[in-house]
């Protein structure tokens, strides 16, 4: 009987260890999810009916089936009674120049909203004026206190950001969890 070589066995080992170990760490994808924009017009459309409280974003997709296509946005309108605006036709939240950010570890998705007053706050100077641009930024992240996924909001015109940070206006606004947090 012939004996084989322990070298083979020892390069076959590791050769198949390590195939396997790159097999778990691709099978370990980052759940995907799009840099989205609520455009000036969609925005101010809503903001200019006096009606309009509280907006209410849940995650989107367009094919829920294909790993290739991010998390989105759509935007749901309440008005002051608590009544939805546009429940049959939500705004669909475009995707921001193909910006993909990949979130990993627990995370918890649900809806989240913005008050009509943060994106006042956002789009306004100080002095009460509208700024001049052309749509709000939502950036994805994981709050590190609850796990729950949020949106930095962020002014765009131009293509250039557009700090709204004022003397009395909070620099850095996000979505709000709900649940956990309340509509007010």
């Amino acid at each position: 009987m012939k004996k084989h070589d322990p070298r083979f066995f020892k390069l076959f080992y590791l050769m198949a260890m390590a195939g396997s170990l790159l097999f778990m760490a691709s099978c370990k994808q980052p759940t995907k999810f799009a840099q989205v924009k609520y455009t000036a017009a969609q925005v101010n459309h809503w903001l200019d009916t006096s009606k309009t409280d509280n907006f209410i974003f849940q995650f989107y997709t367009p094919d829920v089936g294909d790993a290739k296509h991010p998390y989105q946005l759509v935007s749901y309108v309440i008005d002051t009674a608590g009544s939805y605006l546009n429940a049959l036709h939500p705004d669909t939240l475009a995707i921001a120049k193909d910006t993909l950010v990949n979130l990993t570890g627990p995370a918890v998705l649900g809806n989240t909203y913005l008050t009509k007053k943060a994106i006042i706050a956002i789009i306004s100077t100080d002095a009460g004026k509208k700024r001049d641009y052309d749509y709000l930024v939502f950036t994805p992240k994981i709050l590190a206190s609850n796990q729950h996924v949020v949106y930095a909001i962020g002014l765009v015109k131009n293509g250039l950001y557009i700090n709204y940070g004022d003397s009395d206006s909070a620099s850095n606004i996000d979505s709000n969890p709900s649940p956990p947090a309340k509509l007010p």
